[in-house]
């Protein structure tokens, strides 16, 4: 295991917390130790030791072995967490990690290798499955990402194949050995070891189709160590911009005020990262159109507004003010949001744009979900200030909400913009021809 960053596991402070308590608590189970030994998160605990059981059977290391790799980084896992570890004497930490580890490896194996989950407790479900990913993401339910790629690379885990126990004429059934519940066929079934071939996929591929919702399904092979899985999630959200500015966006008008002085907001569909930048080159296409005369576009990314939002942006916004404090793109996209969104209508016309997916049933839920996020979220710096000075700039002169105006009353549309050439053209002519008769007298 590498050397990982000293704090890295925060609890999340009540100020944070109270907001919206349970986006930060896990509901179904405990991953490492700040929560362990919760009596509500006690029925996933039989379940996680299934999974490791499995886990056991399909690496090439003993039960022993493990144990011993997890226990001479003890110390270096301890340093991980950041806040008071409250464990009962009788429990050892090392036990708690190795389980814990273990059941993340083989749910994630699960996932990516097996094709059948009808016999697994957790992948049968899309409800359960859900969940408990959502539970992997919570900041305070993390373990070390290095720790399980390391621990992963040291068992060297195999695919399992087994056959059945009803004779040595019964013909070897290939599959993968899975977590289910009585009504599971292990109890009838051998696991044949020796003939098992050796899983090929490295951590961070079976992480990212783990959380691949996250990362519009694109599976990532290499170039990416996260501190822990919100952190993974974080990567797969943020974009990094190479500009900051020390200062904070102070105001930005809203939606509404921004588009009736010509700003046009357009989706960003092809990047699951989180981020708002200016069209200039749709500007410059404009400049001798008069129908964009003066307009600016600005692209958003698609933000799909889902059940579980709110849970996960909470914990990747805590993540950076505790760990990216001076490189906070989430929350800067989210403190944007929050200042161009101000009401109902705000989200009406984004969703009309296409740039809010609103799958919460509510245009009211979305909006209120995109202003209450930001509570208590606190910005140095930003990456956006210099688009925030634009839009200010924009809507501040006279001219560019004259325009826009003018093109949205006689110019909306092909009729609209017709009829108002074509009365033009007439009112020219009736000018021209009452001149030439006042001029014949």
């Amino acid at each position: 295991m590498d050397e990982p960053d000293k704090w890295c596991i925060y609890r999340v402070p009540s100020k944070l917390r109270n907001v919206n308590e349970a986006a930060y608590t896990p509901q179904l189970l405990s991953i490492g130790l700040f929560h362990h030994g919760k009596p509500e998160l006690e029925d996933m605990e039989t379940h996680k030791k299934m999974y490791t059981e499995n886990f056991y059977l399909r690496s090439w290391k003993s039960k022993d072995d493990l144990k011993r790799f997890i226990r001479d980084r003890k110390e270096k896992i301890l340093r991980c967490y950041a806040g008071t570890i409250k464990i009962p004497i009788e429990k050892d930490p090392v036990e708690i990690i190795l389980v814990d580890a273990c059941f993340i490896i083989e749910l994630l194996l699960l996932n990516s290798i097996t094709k059948n989950h009808e016999n697994d407790y957790i992948l049968r479900s899309p409800w359960l499955r859900k969940a408990v990913e959502q539970e992997l993401i919570l900041f305070e339910n993390q373990l070390p990402y290095s720790l399980l790629e390391d621990l992963y690379e040291f068992a060297q885990p195999v695919r399992l194949h087994y056959q059945s126990r009803k004779g040595p004429q019964a013909q070897e059934q290939p599959q993968e050995y899975s977590t289910g519940d009585q009504d599971s066929p292990r109890d009838s079934l051998e696991i044949v070891i020796h003939d098992a071939k050796p899983v090929h996929n490295n951590f961070l591929e079976l992480a990212s189709k783990f959380f691949k919702d996250h990362n519009e399904g694109k599976v990532i092979t290499s170039g990416v160590k996260p501190k822990h899985f919100t952190d993974l999630v974080r990567h797969f959200m943020c974009s990094e911009h190479k500009q900051w500015k020390r200062t904070t966006i102070k105001n930005v008008y809203n939606m509404k005020k921004l588009a009736a002085a010509g700003v046009n907001f357009e989706p960003i569909k092809e990047d699951a990262r989180l981020f708002i930048e200016r069209d200039k080159e749709a500007a410059s296409k404009c400049k001798l159109n008069f129908t964009c005369f003066n307009n600016m576009n600005l692209k958003l990314t698609e933000l799909r507004v889902k059940d579980d939002t709110e849970c996960i942006v909470r914990n990747v916004m805590a993540l950076e003010q505790f760990v990216y404090p001076k490189e906070t793109y989430v929350c800067n996209y989210f403190l944007l949001m929050d200042q161009l969104v101000d009401t109902v209508e705000d989200v009406d016309f984004l969703v009309a744009r296409k740039v809010i997916v609103n799958m919460l049933g509510s245009n009211e839920a979305a909006a209120n979900m995109i202003n209450g996020l930001c509570d208590h979220i606190m910005e140095e710096s930003s990456c956006y200030v210099d688009i925030c000075e634009d839009l200010n700039k924009h809507y501040e002169s006279s001219w560019n909400r004259h325009i826009a105006t003018l093109k949205r009353v006689y110019f909306k549309d092909l009729w609209t913009a017709s009829s108002t050439i074509l009365g033009s053209a007439v009112l020219v002519f009736s000018i021209i021809g009452s001149i030439q008769s006042f001029k014949s007298f």
